[in-house]
């Protein structure tokens, strides 16, 4: 008999969001049959429901939903159960019968840290309320009741061993779709570029660890000849418009030119990928940082810290010293430097991005998956 796994959540996410793209990805892992020797015993999860009052949610998250996860895993007895992001912990039963794990994203929100950097200090995660430490005590309860932590980056993986230390805790890396943003096998027309613009780009929220205003402070510090041939888009869900006026504000005040996307479709941000100069991702902490393993799936040159985790995707060149301004402004001027000796013209695709990508696929995903599951079966 084969060995199968069943994945667990708890609301079902939808695939725009990280933890259901994630979530996704593993399943579409074990029902492609990538994940060798193992098959997909079925998935638990419930439908989302915002319009119920918060009294009702909490029973369905802390009672309801955690009842039926025991039901199942004992009427379906998989070889494992595998729980597919840390906020969904508190789903580990008691005595379930076989071994159960938990996808760990990042330890950002039961964890909260201060990360203390050249650019000053920043926030990672948030100070809970009454209910969210409720819950928090649960998530991290459950963790302590799983056989295995799957850690998304060696970052992470890291931050786990720190906070709990008895935790057995593998790397299991997020998967992407290279084939989609292959610009060797597709590549997109560039999306209304103006020809006479260096384009960069910035992904993420205005949450001051994603670092917006760190990108937009190294332009404006770059000569004027150099700062007004550059065009920077940003894409990615705003949480206030206060934010957004905010960081436009600033943008003008620093002569920097920002075209303001906001959220895009998938085929949008692919177009810009192929076809802007760089991206720019001076985050100061990631779980894993998809955006630049889905940039170099691109072909897009990419920038990064040398912080955790976007620093293990790239090669050596894109990762600059933290939050170090002159470095990062000498790494934009070369760029430029470039664009003006090719005369201005479309980047060409750069492989080495595309090849360190490909570690990120789902096959390869696949073999480190069945492997961490057979090691912990035993």
């Amino acid at each position: 008999m084969g060995k199968s796994v069943l994945v667990v959540r708890g609301g079902a996410l939808p695939i725009e969001s990280g933890l259901g793209r994630a979530h996704n990805s593993v399943t579409e892992r074990l029902r492609t049959g990538l994940v060798n020797d193992w098959s997909l015993a079925g998935v638990i999860e419930h439908p989302l429901n915002d319009s119920q009052s918060s009294i009702k949610r909490l029973r369905k998250r802390w009672l309801i939903h955690p009842r039926y996860v025991a039901s199942e895993i004992s009427k379906i007895c998989p070889s494992l159960v595998h729980i597919t992001d840390q906020e969904q912990a508190h789903l580990v039963p008691d005595n379930p019968g076989c071994p159960v794990v938990v996808t760990i994203h990042d330890l950002f929100h039961l964890d909260p840290q201060v990360l203390n950097t050249a650019w000053g200090p920043i926030q990672i995660g948030q100070k809970p309320g009454f209910i969210r430490r409720m819950d928090i005590r649960r998530l991290i309860t459950g963790l302590r009741r799983a056989d295995a932590a799957l850690c998304i980056s060696e970052a992470t993986a890291a931050h786990v061993k720190r906070f709990l230390p008895d935790l057995r805790t593998f790397v299991v890396p997020n998967s992407v779709d290279l084939s989609s943003r292959d610009p060797r096998i597709k590549r997109h027309s560039p999306p209304n570029l103006e020809p006479e613009s260096m384009h960069l780009l910035v992904v993420g929220s205005e949450d001051r660890r994603k670092a917006l205003d760190f990108a937009l402070e190294v332009i404006g510090a770059l000569e004027i000849s150099i700062r007004r041939d550059i065009l920077l888009h940003k894409v990615g869900a705003e949480s206030s418009s206060f934010a957004e006026q905010r960081l436009k504000e600033k943008a003008t005040s620093l002569g920097v030119r920002m075209r303001w996307h906001g959220r895009v479709e998938e085929e949008n941000l692919i177009a810009l990928e192929q076809n802007v100069e760089a991206l720019l991702f001076p985050s100061a902490a990631e779980g894993f940082g998809l955006p630049v393993v889905e940039a170099m799936a691109s072909g897009c040159p990419v920038l990064v810290n040398d912080l955790g985790a976007q620093n293990e995707h790239p090669p050596d060149r894109s990762i600059l010293p933290a939050f170090d301004h002159d470095a990062w402004c000498m790494a934009i001027e070369d760029m430029h430097k470039s664009w003006v000796n090719r005369g201005k013209s479309v980047r060409p695709i750069d492989e080495e991005m595309i090849h360190n990508a490909e570690k990120s696929s789902p096959s390869s995903i696949g073999v480190i998956q069945s492997s961490v599951y057979d090691q912990i079966l035993g």
